[in-house]
């Protein structure tokens, strides 16, 4: 083997020192290099943050968020073209009031239809009516004529004042029949009772007659409601050429105190014949009267007696 001189191992030494350097130098830009590369990574990842893509990952309730203020963007818009409140109750004040106007409409034309179909009934009615009626008019008619025509009748129809006080008795006249629908037996004190009870030869007692006495006292105040049926074969028949009536009238006008009572005639259209008769016997014994005329389709006579009030139906 060869030794090595001095000088030869100073040249190793510097050889060595070299490598160690270049090796360091080679870390340095190694380093610098790797920098880089990482300082350009992320400025790429900051750019890509700036995306909206990037903000709707980092912000999950971004989207919604837009959507939002896209609605009230969109409701803003609506509202900048929708109609004014005022013109909006306007409407409705208006609407409301054809809404009424139509009501009252349909409630009238309801209302006239039921008058036009009852009016139709009635004009039936009385044409089925008007034959009788210009019977009955023409029968008064000759009735009146050939009473004016008789001479010497006495008659007493008294004032309102000179019968006050007076107990009004009801006779009925009806289809020229006489009907004393009370008894008017002992009965001058006790006037509401006397009301209230039933002549069977003229009420139909199975008919049920009925009256209602809400006041009754002796000295007066006396208020009854009545509903009397009557017998179509009852009363008296008073018709021209009957005479046996007479007797049995006069007998039941005995019952009666000219200073008590007063003899209250109510006549129907069908009775003027009787009433003629009837008038005539009462005014040959002086009994005061009063005439009402009243009407018996249904053959129920019905009056209200009550102090101050008339007793006509």
């Amino acid at each position: 083997m060869r030794r090595r001189t001095g000088d030869g191992d100073e040249f190793g030494s510097l050889e060595l020192l070299l490598d160690t350097i270049c090796n360091m130098f080679g870390l340095f830009i190694f380093v610098g290099m790797l920098v880089a590369l990482l300082a350009s990574s992320r400025a790429v990842e900051i750019q890509a943050q700036g995306t909206p893509a990037a903000a709707s990952a980092l912000d999950p309730l971004a989207a919604d968020r837009d959507a939002v203020e896209r609605l009230r963007e969109r409701v803003h818009a609506m509202e900048r073209q929708a109609t004014p409140d005022a013109t909006v109750d306007q409407a409705r004040g208006r609407l409301a009031a054809l809404e009424a106007r139509n009501d009252e409409l349909a409630r009238r034309s309801r209302t006239m239809e039921a008058l036009l179909k009852d009016g139709g009934a009635r004009v039936e009615a009385n044409i089925r009516e008007l034959p009788r009626l210009r019977a009955e008019v023409k029968q008064l008619e000759s009735q009146v004529q050939a009473q004016s025509k008789t001479e010497g009748v006495r008659l007493r129809a008294p004032r309102r004042r000179s019968v006050e006080g007076l107990m009004p008795v009801q006779v009925i006249l009806w289809k020229d029949r006489i009907y004393w629908i009370n008894p008017w037996i002992d009965r001058l004190d006790e006037p509401c009772a006397a009301w209230s009870e039933w002549n069977p030869d003229a009420v139909d007692l199975a008919r049920d007659p009925q009256c209602e006495i809400r006041e009754c006292f002796r000295g007066g105040g006396q208020w009854l409601i009545r509903s009397v049926p009557l017998r179509a074969d009852g009363g008296l028949d008073a018709s021209e050429g009957s005479d046996a009536w007479a007797d049995a009238f006069m007998a039941l006008l005995g019952r009666l105190r000219g200073d008590r009572h007063v003899l209250s005639l109510k006549v129907a259209p069908d009775a003027h014949a009787a009433f003629q008769r009837v008038r005539e016997r009462v005014a040959e014994i002086g009994l005061s009267y009063d005439v009402s005329p009243i009407r018996l389709d249904d053959g129920v006579y019905r009056d209200e007696i009550r102090d101050g009030v008339a007793t006509a139906q």
